[in-house]
């Protein structure tokens, strides 16, 4: 019984990070307990673990894909709809708009169906390949999202 509460107490320790005082709109701290981007991909966190979302480049080509998911209590897509989802880039030394649309799970056929994948065409991503992103809002599950951001870097 004494090396339960010893378990116990030694876990409870573990388990309590240190607390900081500061506001996580519009950011986040990674991805606490390891997850994996499925696809490759920069993977955020939204919401303290209301889904994830990642994004992708599809090789050979300028068009990012941004997928939805939750990984509890166990991995699967997200499928919201919404017309277009709004992004701005600093990109350099500019403010860039990026525009993710709705499409199957191919990430090529337009849809006006809930899907958990969206793609923009980003003319400029092969000049630019790093810059920091924010969504400018997302609506899912009757839940809305404003400035999540994430920093994307083009891999070689």
């Amino acid at each position: 019984m004494k090396n339960f509460f010893s378990i116990l107490l030694l876990a409870a320790a573990l388990g309590c990070g240190d607390s900081h005082d500061h506001d996580h709109e519009g950011h986040n701290h990674g991805d606490a307990h390891g997850h994996q981007a499925p696809h490759g991909g920069v993977l955020v966190n939204v919401e303290n673990e209301f889904c994830h979302l990642e994004f992708v480049l599809e090789p050979g080509t300028t068009r990012l894909q941004m997928h939805a998911m939750r990984f509890h209590p166990r991995e699967a897509p997200v499928k919201f709809f919404m017309e277009k989802i709004e992004a701005t880039a600093n990109a350099g030394n500019e403010e860039k708009t990026i525009t993710f649309k709705p499409t199957k799970q191919d990430g090529v056929t337009a849809t006006d169906q809930p899907t958990s994948v969206y793609v923009a065409e980003i003319d400029w991503l092969n000049d630019i390949p790093t810059f920091t992103g924010t969504l400018t809002e997302l609506k899912i599950e009757g839940k809305t999202f404003t400035k999540i951001t994430f920093k994307f870097a083009k891999k070689e």
